[in-house]
C-alpha cells in the first residue's frame, strides 16, 4: 500500500506542482520568531494528519460547492462564491483534531502574518526544513498546507502534506472533493506554524 501511494505521489508530482492556490515567489528570508514553542508530538501530529484524510470526504471543499462551514466558528456557514478553500480546510482539520483556532475567519494572507495569531499558531523559526514536524502548518501569501513529511526530488525538496484547493481533476484516490494529498514544493518565502492544543 505505501509503495502505491509514494508510487501515485511520484506520477502527479508534475501536475501538483501547479496545483492550488498560488504561493508567494520571493527572495525574502524566511521569518523567524524567538517565542518559546510547544512541540507538537508524534501522536499529535498523527492526530491532524488522520483528521485531514477524513475530512478529504467532505463535499463542501469541493469547487462547486459555495458554501462552507467554519466549524471553528460554531459552524458558520459562508459564501465564499468561487474562493479558493486551503485556509478553511486546514483550519477546520486542526479544530477537529482539538488543536486552537483563531477567533474570526483567518485567510491565508492572515496566517502568513507573523503578527497575527501568535498565541494559538506560532510561527517556528526554522534553521533547517528537518525542523518542520507533522501537523505543522506551512503558510505562503495564498496558500496553506498541513505538513507530514519531507521528500526530495534531485536538488528540490517538497513538503507532503494536505490541502484543499487543486487544479486537478478529482481521482477518488489522493484527490477528492478538490482536497489533495501530495507533494508541494518549498519555494519562496513561507512561514511554519505549530499548532497549540486546546
Amino acid at each position: 500500500m505505501n509503495n502505491r501511494k509514494y508510487l501515485l505521489i511520484l506520477l502527479v508530482s508534475v501536475v501538483i506542482y501547479f496545483t492550488g492556490c498560488t504561493s508567494s515567489k520571493t527572495d525574502e528570508e524566511e521569518t523567524k520568531n524567538n517565542t518559546e514553542i510547544t512541540e507538537v508530538d508524534q501522536t499529535e501530529g498523527a492526530a491532524i494528519i488522520n483528521a485531514a484524510q477524513a475530512e478529504q470526504d467532505n463535499e463542501m471543499y469541493s469547487p462547486g460547492v459555495e458554501s462552507t462551514y467554519l466549524y471553528w466558528l460554531d459552524n458558520k456557514l459562508i459564501n465564499l462564491k468561487g474562493s479558493t478553500k486551503c485556509n478553511i480546510y486546514a483550519l477546520n482539520v486542526l479544530y477537529k483534531s482539538g488543536f486552537k483556532t483563531p477567533t474570526v475567519n483567518a485567510l491565508t494572507r492572515d496566517l502568513v502574518d507573523t503578527e497575527k495569531f501568535a498565541d494559538i499558531l506560532p510561527v517556528v523559526g526554522i534553521q533547517n526544513i528537518d525542523d518542520i514536524k507533522k501537523g505543522d502548518l506551512i503558510v505562503w501569501n495564498g496558500h496553506v498546507i498541513l505538513f507530514e513529511s519531507l521528500t526530495k526530488i534531485k536538488n528540490d525538496t517538497y513538503a507532503i502534506g494536505w490541502w484543499a484547493g487543486t487544479r486537478q481533476k478529482d481521482n477518488g484516490d489522493n484527490i477528492k472533493n478538490n482536497v489533495c494529498y501530495g507533494k508541494y514544493k518549498l519555494s519562496g518565502y513561507y512561514i511554519v506554524r505549530r499548532p497549540v492544543k486546546q
